[in-house]
């Protein structure tokens, strides 16, 4: 008898401002339909999820299934990974940046019947320090103080970054910083930096538009001080990536990198808080199975 596929689903339920907590029960009923046995567990805390999928991936689990936004990917992320089992997504958040750069569709069916083909890719992931883990992108400066603001609030997340992004922009002062990679130095003042294993963050912006999610290395945009109406100037022309054409932008590449600050700087990622500088980020190659779509998906 042909064993069927069996996945734990872990479900945010404050994910995408309470989307996931009345849309999962249609993802769990489809991949159900689909042969899939599911085991579902939803979170009551934060930290919860990356507990349970540590312990299952230590039993052997082949599969383990984010319901949720960026957020929860991550908080699985960081019970699995460098082990055997794989991830898989249905993307119910906000931003879902990490789902679509693994070529997952939004609409749940389609996310569900990639799940069911479990169609497996390594990726690299990033560590933070010497205990956490990301994926998709990491970010200090601005972006980090307006993820911080949102998360610091219960409302609508996606009402809560545009808000953090207004009152921010008029009040954020740039942030002197040092970084160590590969031989190479930087040091100066910057509105922010992002560290991308992937494409794009924030509902699509293409911080790093070359970035690639298995090539061990880790892609680096300094945006570096400028006055506030360069930086509005500059800003529609992320979406399609060509910011990094503009000289007060650097891209730079490297396996590892160390940052320091002249005073403390928080690093985010993945819209959750991850370390305070000093910090040192190191590429693990292919350190984390994804269910990944098609290729022209």
């Amino acid at each position: 008898m042909r064993k069927l596929p069996y996945a734990n689903i872990f479900v945010n339920p404050v994910a995408g401002g309470g989307k996931c907590k009345k849309q999962y029960p249609a993802a769990v009923r489809r991949l159900r339909e689909a042969g899939v046995v599911c085991n579902v567990t939803v979170s009551r805390y934060a930290g919860q999820i990356t507990d349970f999928a540590s312990e299952l991936a230590a039993r052997g689990c082949e599969t383990v299934v984010a319901c949720g936004g960026d957020g929860t990917v991550n908080e699985v992320i960081n019970g699995i990974a460098g082990t055997e089992t794989a991830l898989g997504i249905v993307p119910l958040g906000t931003a879902n940046d990490f789902a679509a750069n693994m070529g997952v569709s939004k609409d749940i069916n389609r996310a569900c019947a990639i799940i069911k083909q479990r169609r497996v890719k390594k990726i690299d992931l990033v560590r933070v320090n010497h205990d956490k883990f990301f994926g998709g992108t990491a970010c200090l400066g601005f972006d980090a103080e307006v993820a911080a603001f949102a998360s610091s609030r219960r409302f609508e997340p996606l009402l809560m970054h545009v808000l953090g992004g207004i009152l921010k922009f008029f009040s954020y002062k740039p942030r002197t910083v040092e970084l160590r990679f590969d031989g190479q130095r930087y040091f100066g003042d910057i509105f922010l930096v992002a560290f991308g294993n992937v494409r794009s963050y924030a509902r699509g912006m293409l911080i790093t538009p070359l970035a690639v999610f298995d090539d061990a290395l880790l892609d680096i945009c300094v945006v570096r001080r400028m006055p506030k109406r360069k930086v509005l100037s500059i800003f529609p022309s992320v979406y399609k990536g060509t910011h990094i054409n503009n000289r007060e932008i650097s891209l730079y590449r490297a396996s590892a990198v160390c940052v320091q600050s002249l005073r403390p700087v928080d690093l985010y990622a993945d819209g959750d808080f991850m370390a305070t500088t000093p910090v040192r980020l190191q590429v693990m190659p292919k350190y984390l199975k994804v269910i990944v779509g098609p290729p022209d998906d």
